[in-house]
Formats: C-alpha cells, sequence, structure tokens
C-alpha cells in the first residue's frame, strides 16, 4: 500500500455488485486526469482507457499519454499495437530525453519478446543519469532484469555484473527502508549467482569501495562455514561502516505500509470506504495477539504449520512487537480457546483456516475482532473479515477478468465430478450472467477421454474459454481448444512451479493466481528452503496469513480511501462487502517472461 484501485478492480464491481459474492467500492476511472501521473509510474488502466487519456490529451502531456498507452499495450500483450505505438513514439520524440524515453519503451517490447540482446543494444546507449528520477528507477529496474536474463542464457559474467551495477543503483532512487533492504538483498543474489572465481577477480579489479563493498559482501555471504561467515560479516562492519548493505544488519523499523513494489502512487480523492464503523479496529505494536490453527494431526504440515510461518514471518518484516500466542485447534475445542482468549485481553485473533472452525468460533460467540482465513456460513460477528481461498471467489474472478477483456461469448469448461470445479463453473456462470447470457457450459465426464469430450464443445461461436481444471486435465484441454480462442486459468490449473514443463505446454494461456505464487523472490526461496515440499496450495495458505497481519495493521487506512489498495503477496487487497477482504489476482501469460 498505497496504490489506485486498478481497472479490473473498477470490472470486479460492476459485475459482482448484484452476485453471491459482492465486491464492494466500485469506483469509475478518469481516463482525461492523467496530468498528475508519470509516465513510468505504475499502470492502473487497460489500454483501452490509456488510448482515451492519450486521444483526450493536451499537446503538453500528449508523449506522456503515448508512453502510458505504449506500456499498457505490452502489459496486455497487445505487441503488434505496441509496436505501431513506438513507431509513433519515435516519431513525436522532440527532445533528447524524449527520444531515450521512446527507447525505453522500445526496450520494453524486445525484452517481452525474449529479445533481449537487442533490448540491451536499446538500454546501453541510453544516457540514463539524464532522465527525470522515476523514468531513472524505471530504466535501472529494466536494465537489471535484461541483463539478468542474458546472464542466464549466455553465463558471460559482464552481463550479471551490469545487472547488478543497476540494481544497486538503484538503492539511491528509493526511500523506504523497505524498498531499500529488496533492493540491496537483490543486489548481493546477483552477484552470488557468480562463481568464486569470478566474483574475486570482480573484487581485485573494482576501484570504488561501494562496489568492492558488494563483492566482499557476496563472497562472504556465500560461505557456507556459519562461525566464520559471522566473524567476516563483524570485519565487514568495521571496515564499511558506511556501507549502504549495513542498513540489512540494522533493526527493521515498523513503516506504516507494506509494500511490494519499488514505487508506488499514493491514491488522492478516494472517498471512504461504506463500511459498517463497528467493523473497523485497530491493532497496535505491542497488543496481545491470538491465532487459531492446527497445528499438529493430519492438517498441520499442509494448513498450520504454513500459515504459522506465514504471520510470523510477516511480523518480523514489519518489526512488529506485537504478542502473539499460538492455540492448536486440533487439540483444544474451539469454545474453550474462545473463552480464553475473550478474557486474557486479546485485541486481535487470527484464523480459524478450515471451515467448520471458522463456524464454530462464530457460533461460540466471538466478540473480538478476528480474521479468518475461509468463508464462514451463516451468521458472522461484524468485526469479522476473511479471505476466500475457494473455488467460488476463483470463478467470480475469472468471469471479471475475462468481461474486463472484452470477450463476450466464453465457454466454462469444469469437470462434472468434481465438486470444486463445479462452484468455480457455477460462480462464472452467476457473475458472467450479470452483464450477458452468453457464457455456456462445456462439462467433462471422463478425464481419460478429456480430449475427445472437449473437441465437441462449442467453440464455433466462442471467443474464450475459462477453464477449471487440474494443471494435467488443462494441458489436454487446452490442446484441444482452437487457437483462436483466448483461454483463461486460476489456480485449479498452477502448481506454483515457475518456468515448467507443465507452464510450456500451457504457453499462451492468461493464468490469475497469486503474486506470490507466479513470481520469484528472496522471500518466496526462504519460504522453499524451509518448507521444501510445499506445494501450490500450501504457498497460497503461507501468503493469505501473510497478508492478513498487514491487513489488520492498515484496514482503517484502506477504509479512509475507497481508490486504496494494499499491495500483497495474494493480491491487491481492499475492503469488500459483508467482511470479505478482495484479493485481486496476478494475471500472467504462460510461457512469457516475468
Amino acid at each position: 500500500m498505497k496504490a489506485k484501485r486498478s481497472a479490473l478492480n473498477v470490472y470486479l464491481c460492476t459485475l459482482l455488485t448484484a452476485a453471491t459474492l459482492t465486491l464492494s467500492a466500485c469506483t469509475s476511472s478518469s481516463v482525461k486526469k492523467i496530468e498528475s501521473v508519470n509516465a513510468f509510474g505504475p499502470l492502473n488502466l487497460t489500454a483501452q482507457e490509456y488510448r482515451q487519456a492519450f486521444e483526450d490529451a493536451s499537446s503538453d502531456e500528449s508523449f506522456k499519454a503515448l508512453i502510458l498507452y505504449t506500456r499498457s499495450q505490452i502489459v496486455e500483450n497487445k505487441l503488434d499495437q505496441a509496436s505501431a505505438s513506438i513507431s509513433q513514439l519515435y516519431a513525436s520524440a522532440a527532445t533528447p530525453v524524449q527520444k531515450d524515453e521512446a527507447a525505453m519503451v522500445d526496450a520494453m517490447l524486445l525484452s517481452k519478446k525474449n529479445q533481449f540482446d537487442e533490448a540491451q543494444q536499446k538500454l546501453s546507449a541510453i544516457n540514463y543519469k539524464a532522465l527525470p528520477k522515476q523514468d531513472i528507477s524505471y530504466f535501472l529496474v529494466l536494465n537489471s532484469n535484461v541483463n539478468s536474463n542474458l546472464y542466464n542464457k549466455t553465463h558471460d559474467p559482464k552481463y550479471q555484473i551490469t545487472a547488478f551495477k543497476s540494481e544497486s543503483a538503484l538503492e539511491r532512487y528509493v526511500t523506504r527502508d523497505s524498498d531499500k533492504r529488496k533492493v540491496l538483498l537483490k543486489s548481493v543474489d546477483l552477484l552470488k549467482q557468480l562463481d568464486d572465481q569470478t566474483l574475486s577477480a570482480a573484487y581485485t579489479n573494482v576501484k570504488n569501495d561501494t562496489d568492492k563493498g558488494f563483492y566482499e559482501y557476496a563472497i562472504i555471504d556465500k560461505s557456507s562455514n556459519t562461525q566464520l561467515k559471522d566473524q567476516m560479516m563483524e570485519t565487514f562492519a568495521k571496515k564499511y561502516p558506511n556501507h549502504p548493505l549495513m542498513l540489512l544488519s540494522a533493526p527493521e523499523k515498523a513503516e506504516p505500509v507494506a509494500q511490494q513494489e519499488v514505487s508506488d502512487v499514493t491514491p488522492k480523492g478516494g472517498k471512504a470506504v461504506a463500511v459498517d464503523p463497528q467493523a473497523l479496529f485497530s491493532i497496535q505494536d505491542g497488543d496481545q495477539i491470538a491465532v487459531l490453527l492446527p497445528l499438529s494431526g493430519r492438517f498441520a504440515s499442509a494448513v498450520g504449520e504454513p500459515a504459522k510461518l506465514g504471520i510470523l514471518t510477516a511480523l518480523k518484516d514489519r518489526g512488529s512487537k506485537a504478542k502473539v500466542t499460538f492455540y492448536d485447534t486440533n487439540k483444544t475445542n474451539i469454545s474453550q480457546i474462545v473463552a480464553t482468549v475473550s478474557a486474557n485481553g486479546t485485541k486481535l485473533v487470527i484464523g480459524p483456516i478450515l471451515k467448520p472452525e471458522v463456524n464454530a468460533m462464530n457460533a461460540a460467540g466471538i466478540k473480538i475482532p478476528s480474521i479468518t482465513l475461509n468463508s464462514p456460513e451463516g451468521n458472522r460477528p461484524v468485526n469479522q473479515w476473511y479471505f476466500d481461498l475457494g473455488p467460488n471467489y476463483e470463478g467470480a474472478i475469472a468471469a471479471s477478468k475475462i468481461y474486463a477483456d472484452g470477450y463476450k461469448s466464453p465457454v466454462v469448461i469444469g469437470l462434472s465430478s468434481d465438486k470444486a470445479s463445479q462452484r468455480s463453473v457455477n460462480s462464472f456462470m452467476n457473475t458472467f450472467g450479470k452483464v450477458n447470457n452468453n457464457a455456456v457450459v462445456c462439462n467433462y465426464s471422463n478425464p481419460a477421454n478429456v480430449g475427445s469430450e472437449i473437441a465437441k464443445c462449442p467453440f464455433g461461436s466462442a471467443d474464450s474459454a475459462y477453464v477449471s481444471a487440474s494443471v494435467i486435465d488443462a494441458v489436454q484441454i487446452k490442446a484441444a481448444i482452437p487457437s483462436n480462442i483466448a483461454v483463461y486459468l486460476t489456480d485449479k490449473s498452477y502448481m506454483g512451479v515457475n518456468n515448467s514443463s507443465q507452464e510450456l505446454a500451457l504457453k499462451g494461456a492468461i493464468l490469475g493466481d497469486m503474486p506470490w505464487v507466479l513470481t520469484d523472490s528472496s522471500l518466496k526461496e526462504s519460504f522453499m528452503k524451509s518448507m521444501p515440499k510445499a506445494n501450490s496450495q500450501v504457498q497460497r495458505i503461507f501468503a493469505a496469513s501473510y497478508d492478513a497481519v498487514n491487513f489488520a495493521f492498515n484496514i482503517k487506512q484502506l477504509a479512509s480511501n475507497q481508490n486504496d489498495v494494499l499491495h500483497g503477496l495474494s493480491g491487491d487487497i481492499s475492503l469488500g462487502r459483508d467482511g470479505l477482504i478482495e484479493s485481486t489476482p496476478m494475471w500472467v501469460e504462460l510461457g512469457s517472461v516475468r
């Protein structure tokens, strides 16, 4: 947080207002008001809306509006259109800065096409230090990514060193300590991918002390001898007392906002969310938090432990001094836990995650504010909020995305014997039916014959398809769908392993899932080391639990501005109706670089 509610959130609101799962705080985006937006800031509108903004822009704003329009075309995979827009950018560029900005967007398109050599050539010719500040941040991120990909392709260390230099330079252009830490950690991680001989040679040859410190730190951090590493880090601190990397060993300060991006735009002018004041609560560092999870028994490893780790990690990342007590719902009756936390000064309950336990907690008359990791059934307390990780929400989100992308006649495919798949299919149909009755269901009954069954679906009149199936079935279904049909998947069809063989087989399909699952990060790498057998569902539970903590500390800020979202591991989070924590997923084209 903070960021403007995206155009997809607006479509979600439009579609779901009358549906069973309703999303609140529907807002409209004025495509004409781009004056305060940086050309290389976050994209908050669709390509169609940016096109309208460009057409309505004044002569002073036209070039910036065209950059935003072109970038949105690239993000939405409208690459031929983007290429034409880039030609227009070059033709319109009147100053050296504008020419470099056009080249940056050109490099972005080349990178999207996996043409990293050509992208690197474009970027190497740019005088980035003459650019506006936010342009510089964008350039450094893009240049780091392009060169890192070239290193992965060629194993030539010069590209990785260039990637490191761009990433480490970014530290000077971000202001929040949390963002600086991320940049510093990534800089070190880039260097640690180099072999020891290359690192040592680079350390010997580098002239400035800042870069020398980075190389030395990376060499130390690669050591497998913990005792030796600690000693060397002490020596490093004395040798480089003012080095940027010293921030990594400094105590983390609690910051009012959890942020997943290097830079962001603070939304302005949003009205307060229409929510019952009694639904809001305040949590302070030092408050008592109770967490209800199955920490023993058959659900412990797949549910309880990842949720516990997510909560502890989020509190650590915030530098929070909250006092947390974990209650094992497999050993202690829910009503007994409710009686205990109601009497011991607990200010917030996180959990449970299993639906029967959520219902049992509500039946026990919980009065304390709570954030559950499953949707409640029946009556719930007004101050209870919940994440919905189930198939109903998944189907509704897919319907919203397909409608937002302009498709009018989707085929909805599910396994008739799979209850979860059918719930997703039904939710899709209910949601899409609020605006259009052209969606049709085409179920299959036998996974062994899925290809021949799907071939009978009415694709002749369809422009898109939503598939609610396992990844194994989805691969066969995708192969049976005509190539002119846009294919959409949600988390049921994704195993949580980027660039896997399954992803290759599903190349071209549009997948919606938690950003945490779809992208790699140092946090995810650390999690997978802690839980190496974690599947995608375990990863999602960790992400939602992590986000529950940051949601609790930011609920009042979210309530004060209906345009506001919290950038979470599970998606862009905002306040929904009836206690729903809206979490808009990340959408990616499988098989493309991310």
